[in-house]
């Protein structure tokens, strides 16, 4: 049975094999680029179901590569990064990646981070043959579709995107913690740098959803604890 096709890009030869082997293993089709160039060429021909990307490539840097692959894919994007500063990891965020990973890193986790998204991208697709839609004053959110509607107008949305404002408009009016939201979204412990993994993709709801993302009516903050969204 498949279980989903992995693009993979990175320099280095070990990692690429390393990755390469163990989602074989675990049943994953995989093609692989030793550059970002190749990678963006790829991933519009082959039509990966989730993207893993190095951020130190050869020919372009990993954030570039990821808005490129941005222009034309919501396919999740697992950033590789030796950068621990936050502003890098953020950075990484800000431009499309749904998670990341440092390195060094074990494969046991980077294996359990594919296998987390997909398996979430399969319970999506089975509710789509359910229609749903979930109101917050003006927007749609139709969870059979996968899609977001402010008025007349569809906003797309990456999967990452969709599912933390599936989990705020399911709760609005309700104050969701960062460690909830983690919890609900990514399926990560709440610590260290994974708090603002939140805070940034609230901030890129915000500019694709808000009349004025500096003034948000629809995702607030509430100070000291969390967000929520007001009905």
């Amino acid at each position: 049975m498949r279980k989903g096709k992995i693009l993979v890009i990175d320099d280095d030869e070990d990692i690429l094999r390393l990755v390469s082997q163990s989602l074989k293993t675990r049943g994953f089709d995989v093609v692989t680029a030793a550059a970002g160039m190749d990678g963006i060429a790829l991933c519009g021909t082959e039509h990966p179901d989730l993207v893993i990307l190095d951020v130190e490539l050869p020919d372009r840097d990993g954030t570039d590569v990821c808005q490129e692959i941005r222009r034309t894919s919501l396919v999740p994007i697992i950033f590789l990064t030796v950068r621990t500063e936050e502003t890098d990891v953020v950075l990484g965020l800000g431009v499309g990646a749904d998670s990341y990973i440092t390195k060094p890193f074990r494969i046991s986790e980077l294996v359990a981070r594919v296998e987390a998204f997909l398996r979430r991208e399969t319970v999506y697709a089975e509710r789509k043959k359910h229609r749903t839609v979930v109101n917050v004053k003006d927007l749609s959110l139709d969870l059979s579709a996968y899609e977001l509607h402010k008025g007349e107008d569809t906003i797309s949305l990456t999967a990452t995107e969709f599912r933390l404002l599936r989990a705020l408009a399911e709760h609005k009016d309700q104050v969701l913690t960062r460690d909830q939201l983690l919890d609900h979204v990514w399926d990560l412990r709440a610590d260290g740098i994974y708090t603002r993994t939140v805070d940034v993709h609230i901030g890129r709801l915000r500019r694709k959803i808000e009349d004025d993302p500096s003034r948000p009516r629809y995702i607030v903050t509430v100070a000291g604890l969390g967000y929520k969204m007001p009905s």
